[in-house]
């Protein structure tokens, strides 16, 4: 057995095992993108549209027609638009060995995922049927004396099936059951309550961030107009969690494997290495549910949801859409219609 500095050094390099898996698929997504001299001239041109703050449809024929040109298949323009708007770093690039060892946590997900679909139900029902996510926007407005408006920044971009829309958004979902079990394993028990109270704290944080992601992923934003700022509502919840989720992952896992002797007397989660490889099994596990839950109810649901909670959001405060553009180093923010006409002609035109 080796001794305790060992044993911490070799479930340092356990957990680092992700990094350097991640590291070369992150080239590969690269490739993937399109990594040609056309395709950065491509990028370039979307790049400048997007900088301008002029939504994506106002260009999209010029665009296609600057495709053509370079000759970039609609595919291609699909990845490269969508780089540019949801960008992939390093830490989504962690999740991919998951995709090989499925099989392995598959069973794992699937005994968190049975019963986490009806508690979405349940949280659904109570934060967008009951209108509580509405109200808590209209309290925030009130306490803030923030505007609620919409800006179709990315209006027109071209959808690669909502792929990147998922993997982008899919660490949240999956560090948050990281989060729930450092947390847990503090308590006094046995390795195998440790995990069912981790699913149970996990299914309930997932499912209310879920829902509240799906409902304010949408051209609704609050605007501060004392500090001279535009808040997209969809980064409230990610700003928040974020950080907090980071720092606070660091710090447990840090002190799970330098103090783990002295904070648990139980021999399996004690020894670094063992929780180690409990940490990447959890992580792994927790994609899968991430990936489920994509599937499942973001695709399923995530329109409904996001429908009504914009419904509820016209009735109560009737936002208007903006125009925020940039041009020769000014910007302007310019008022366009009602977001209800906006969805009006948008509807009209699909």
């Amino acid at each position: 057995m080796a001794d305790g500095s060992e044993s911490v050094i070799s479930g340092i390099i356990i957990l680092f095992i992700p990094l350097l898996l991640a590291i070369p698929v992150s080239f590969a997504w690269k490739w993937w993108i399109g990594i040609e001299p056309e395709h950065e001239h491509y990028r370039e041109k979307v790049r400048r549209v997007l900088d301008s703050g002029i939504p994506l449809s106002r260009y999209r024929s010029e665009l296609d027609a600057e495709a053509i040109k370079v000759e970039i298949l609609s595919d291609r323009q699909a990845r490269i638009e969508s780089d540019l708007i949801h960008p992939l770093r390093l830490y989504h690039f962690l999740l991919f060995p998951s995709l090989i060892l499925w099989p392995l946590v598959g069973v794992f997900a699937a005994l968190i995922t049975i019963p986490m679909m009806p508690v979405f139900r349940l949280i659904e029902w109570i934060l967008i049927d009951k209108k509580v996510l509405s109200n808590i926007a209209k309290f925030l407005q009130g306490f803030t004396r923030w505007e609620i408006i919409a800006i179709p920044i990315n209006d027109g971009a071209k959808e690669l099936d909502g792929v990147f829309e998922s993997v982008y958004r899919m660490p949240i979902t999956v560090f948050l059951g990281l989060f729930a079990y450092l947390i847990v394993s503090y308590l006094p028990y046995s390795p195998t309550w440790i995990f069912f109270i981790s699913a149970l704290v996990y299914i309930v944080l997932v499912s209310t961030i879920s829902v509240i992601r799906v409902a304010t992923e949408s051209i609704l934003c609050f605007a501060d107009p004392s500090h001279r700022r535009i808040i997209p509502m969809v980064t409230l919840v990610d700003d928040a969690l974020g950080p907090s989720v980071g720092v606070g992952l660091i710090f447990l896992l840090s002190r799970q494997l330098l103090y783990g002797s002295s904070i648990r007397a139980d021999g399996l989660l004690q020894d670094p290495i063992s929780f180690a490889i409990s940490v990447l099994l959890v992580l792994y596990t927790a994609t899968i549910i991430g990936i489920t839950v994509e599937l499942i109810f973001f695709r399923s649901r995530g329109q409904p949801v996001k429908d009504n909670f914009l419904k509820q959001i016209i009735d109560e405060f009737n936002p208007m859409v903006y125009l925020y553009t940039r041009s020769l180093g000014s910007l302007h923010l310019s008022a366009l219609v009602p977001l209800s006409k906006w969805l009006e002609e948008n509807h009209e035109n699909d």
